[in-house]
């Protein structure tokens, strides 16, 4: 599963929500905060793969009076008061290809054929995030709505960024996540149907806790504007999705490294 936003960046798994590659940058006073980027990812060719393929990421991070944004977490509408910060909005699903489809943003693999493809969904996200000193705690669930994909996706996650110099950030960054039973069986069960058809034994897989992932951010500013940015992170699958035939590897890596504009 990678869920993706607005922007067709996706570098990830569960995740592109991968922790964006943001930039903490001053406070400004204007109604528009906009972020743009590109850059590359190593990632898995899919969730439990062990093999690897490289992907270019378009970054985009729109923000209006800090109320309305798009972004990492999809289109989101917020009310935040000092510390603490609730809202809720859309984000997407952007599925699985049971192939090699040769398609940058794609994931998939040969090796899932007879699998049948999962088609893309839209999900409904809430969320509530906490600053506690340097650290920023967020819990989120998103209701999925495809006709394949229909279950529930919850996370906690906890991330700090932490200047090592005026133009150097360090963003550690740990995110467990939760998946129902539909969401699991999507992605990482077996039907006697799909059995037949490929190279995986049947398996039923039942909600529980699906990963847990962690990493760090660098970001370095070169002026005002402009800057670089690295994420280094690693997912380790859980429960039945490490249990899952399908679960070639139950840890794996993703790379990214970007350059952006902040306006």
């Amino acid at each position: 599963m990678k869920l993706i936003p607005t922007l067709a960046c996706a570098a990830g798994l569960a995740c592109c929500t991968a922790p964006a590659l943001a930039v903490t940058a001053p406070a400004m006073p204007k109604d528009w905060d906009i972020t743009l980027g590109v850059g590359a990812a190593m990632r898995p060719t899919f969730e439990g793969s062990d093999r690897y393929t490289a992907t270019p990421i378009p970054l985009l991070s729109v923000r209006w009076r800090d109320m309305v944004s798009i972004g990492d977490g999809g289109l989101s509408v917020y009310w935040h008061r000092k510390r603490l910060r609730i809202g809720g909005g859309l984000t997407f699903d952007s599925g699985r290809k049971d192939h090699g489809s040769g398609g940058v943003f794609e994931s998939g693999d040969d090796r899932l054929k007879g699998l049948g493809t999962i088609n893309a969904s839209l999900g409904l996200r809430g969320f509530i995030s906490y600053r506690l000193g340097p650290a920023n705690f967020e819990l989120s669930a998103t209701k999925f709505t495809g006709s394949q994909n229909d279950g529930v996706l919850a996370s906690f996650g906890v991330s700090a960024p932490l200047p090592l110099t005026k133009r150097l950030i360090l963003m550690p960054h740990i995110r467990a996540s939760w998946a129902s039973t539909d969401t699991m069986q999507t992605y990482f069960g077996v039907t006697p149907v799909q059995a037949a058809a490929s190279m995986f034994p049947a398996f039923n897989a039942g909600s529980g806790l699906r990963d847990v992932r962690g990493g760090v951010n660098l970001i370095y500013r070169l002026n005002t504007h402009w800057f670089l940015a690295t994420d280094t992170s690693v997912t380790q699958l859980l429960g039945d999705a490490a249990k899952s035939p399908i679960s070639i590897s139950n840890s794996n890596l993703m790379v990214t490294a970007m350059v952006g504009y902040h306006f």
